[in-house]
């Protein structure tokens, strides 16, 4: 092995150390990592030796697999032990069985990797796959927007005002600089390692040009396929759009199966000006909504007299939206500020907007846009509301038709009496009361799914209503609106988030997610405005979404306020350094305390197996394993081949003092020549071997070969 050969497996090792350390540090102590690690660069070394490829494939694969069961049954053996337990204690019986069971798996998997990955090319893909996933595991809390999480990394980058993604992209540079390495060929050191870092450097040039991955605001809303003609909507400095514009931003799509995977990256944090209870328990934020009917389903209303409280676009400067209704009794003013961490088609805020106008963005690298509403919140239920009305008497006919347009089917009519039916007798002739008693009878009768199948149906809505009754909240939304309409109320799909109160926890921040996406029936009721009345199955296939990280939640909303999360002092100005240096020293500590006993216990075991070979290998290979046996011995007394000395000459060189070894020497080279079938005798290579190892002892002290066999090492230097 040459001198470029072993610092290939030097690094190689290194690598198995890095990725098994970072891999298991998040699951175990420091002490027990770098055993782990220890262990792994062991194992490479192993399997890259020539004790490996002497192996057979089933043999590494078998003892891999026996290492990995050993691991196992030897933590389970200790922590099942009262005799261990009572000599080490509760905490250290802990620490030991994770470190064994680390240990062993380590050594198996590097041994038996590297054995593998190094005879079969195709292995590779799986030993990159397994460093990778292993340097991956640090940070891999980090998924899904959540910047806030692994703590002790993103709270000392926050404290000094830094970006965790950031450094997250850092160490997936560095991560795959790692992976890179592996898949070198370069037996020069030099030109390997310059390869390392022309490859690190380019990963850290695209890490810093390219922005940072932002997520989807799709949701329920799916890209427009039709076109619609019309005017264009502009109100004071704001960004004009055509209802046709509109119209092709988003839609409300029926979709079998929906896939809302990807749903707790977080979308937009909103701050609550003041104190808001809502009489429902949930916070609707309306983004848009569907009052036309097309034939086939509900779509963005065309006319220019319709959902005007709706705001069409994003404005640079403050607008006033029209077409709101409200009386102080029912409804009160609240301010919200709304930091979207994804781009949107539109804003949108709690229902009814009021204004909205831009707002100072404090942290452009995290939030897309930063925007200010003021909605008129409904602080009245549905108990105080059903004496009103749902027209509104300064509405034209057409606007009043266009509320009340639904599929041309009898069953809908006849669904909707058959509800109000079960309403008291003196609820039967109220509006509001009868558009309750279709949300109750959604609510009551449905069954919630996000694996639906009705897209495909002419009428996709008939298909759920008049069918099983399973489908998710666009088909709630609209069978709802439709029977609503049925019994002559006016009603329309609306679009957005929707959030319990309770996610707050008690603050002023709410954390809006992809799972939030939500549509709902509304009603208008003169004098109130359009008033959310949602549907909530009892019955559900799906769980609930869980509630938002509140970590992540005030995190997000102090960096939305321009505030700093984690306040600069003295102490915590210098807490990334401090906690770098901690690690590294723990982690050098744990290295040094356990790491390098086993390094040296594995460095001997290999010397005593490189010595015993002889006398088990195979007829073939001994005169191989009695060379490379006496080989050691002389390095052990500083006594080594030079580089470009042949073997021949080597042997001349010490022939004075080891003349056997010559004869060893000279078997070793006739047999790599002899034809396949024809092998030396065991019994006179056993002779040979003794007669050499007769002339070393008498040749050095047996202080100085003492000497040489505590060397862990020396085996390293043959060549």
């Amino acid at each position: 092995m040459t001198r470029s050969e072993l610092w290939i497996r030097l690094l190689r090792a290194l690598i198995y150390a890095v990725a098994a350390y970072v891999g298991v540090y998040p699951l175990a102590v420091p002490m027990v990592a770098a055993s782990a690690a220890a262990a792994a660069a062991t194992g490479a070394l192993l399997g890259s030796s020539g004790f490996a490829h002497q192996l057979r494939p089933r043999a590494v694969a078998s003892l891999l697999g026996l290492g990995l069961l050993a691991g196992a049954g030897l933590r389970t053996l200790l922590a099942g032990s009262e005799l261990v337990a009572t000599a080490l204690g509760p905490l250290s019986l802990l620490r030991v069985s994770q470190a064994a069971q680390a240990v062993l798996w380590a050594l198996s998997v590097g041994f038996g990797l590297r054995a593998l990955s190094a005879r079969y090319a195709f292995l590779r893909v799986l030993e990159i796959g397994l460093v990778g996933a292993a340097c991956a595991q640090p940070v891999i809390a980090h998924r899904g927007g959540a910047i806030n999480r692994p703590f002790e990394l993103a709270d000392a980058i926050l404290a000094v005002g830094g970006d965790p993604t950031v450094a997250f992209l850092a160490i997936g540079t560095a991560a795959t600089a790692l992976v890179v390495t592996l898949l070198l060929g370069e037996r020069r050191p030099l030109r390997a390692l310059l390869q390392v870092a022309l490859v690190a450097g380019l990963l850290a040039l695209l890490a810093r040009g390219a922005p940072m991955p932002e997520p989807s605001a799709a949701g329920l809303l799916s890209p427009g396929k039709g076109k619609h003609d019309g005017s264009k909507r502009k109100g004071k400095g704001g960004q004009g759009q055509s209802d046709g514009e509109r119209r092709r931003d988003e839609e409300l799509e029926f979709r079998d199966n929906y896939d809302n995977s990807g749903k707790q990256v977080p979308l937009a944090v909103v701050l609550l000006h003041d104190d808001y209870s809502p009489p429902s328990g949930m916070y609707y934020f309306r983004q848009t909504a569907f009052s036309q009917f097309n034939g086939r389903r509900l779509v963005m209303a065309t006319r220019d007299d319709a959902d005007r409280d709706v705001a069409p676009t994003f404005v640079s400067d403050r607008v006033e939206v029209d077409g709101v209704a409200g009386r102080s009794v029912d409804r009160r003013p609240l301010a919200t500020t709304v930091a979207l961490l994804a781009d949107h088609t539109r804003p949108f805020a709690l229902e009814s907007l009021v204004a909205l106008e831009p707002a100072p963005n404090h942290d452009p690298g995290r939030f897309r846009r930063v925007y200010r509403t003021e909605s008129a919140v409904l602080v009245s239920d549905f108990r105080d509301l059903l004496s009103l009305s749902t027209r509104d008497p300064t509405w034209e006919a057409p606007l009043t038709e266009h509320y009340l347009g639904l599929p041309d089917d009898a069953r809908y009519g006849e669904l909707a009496d058959k509800i109000i039916e079960t309403l008291p007798s003196g609820l039967r002739s109220m509006p509001v009361a009868r558009a309750l008693s279709v949300s109750r009878y959604l609510s009551e009768e449905g069954i919630y799914s996000l694996r639906s199948k009705h897209a495909d149906a002419e009428d996709p809505t008939a298909d759920f209503l008049f069918g099983d009754l399973t489908g998710y909240c666009v088909h709630f939304a609209h069978a709802a609106v439709y029977l609503m309409r049925a019994m002559g109320v006016p009603a329309r799909v609306g679009a957005g988030y929707v959030i319990e109160e309770a996610a707050r926890q008690g603050g002023s921040a709410l954390l809006l997610t992809g799972a939030n996406a939500h549509a709902w029936p509304e009603i208008y009721i003169d004098g109130v405005g359009w008033v959310v009345a949602d549907v909530s199955p009892e019955q559900a296939l799906d769980p609930p979404p869980p509630p938002p990280d509140p970590d992540l939640q005030r995190l997000l909303g102090e960096m939305a306020r321009g505030l700093r999360p984690l306040p600069a002092t003295a102490d915590n100005v210098l807490q990334p350094v401090v906690h770098v240096a901690r690690e590294l020293y723990a982690a050098l500590r744990a290295g040094v305390v356990y790491g390098v006993p086993i390094v040296l216990l594995m460095f001997y075991l290999v010397k005593l197996w490189r010595r015993l070979a002889p006398r088990f290998g195979r007829e073939r290979a001994l005169p191989r394993l009695a060379y490379r046996a006496q080989l050691d011995r002389l390095s052990e007394l500083s006594l080594r081949r030079s580089y470009g000395e042949s073997r021949e000459a080597f042997a001349a060189r010490v022939a004075g003092r080891f003349p056997g070894f010559s004869k060893l020497t000279a078997v070793h080279v006739a047999a790599a020549f002899r034809p396949e079938g024809q092998a030396v005798a065991r019994n006179e290579l056993r002779l040979l071997e003794r007669a050499a190892r007769s002339e070393l002892s008498r040749a050095a002290p047996s202080w100085r070969r003492a000497l040489g066999w505590l060397t862990p090492w020396s085996f390293l230097l043959s060549r």
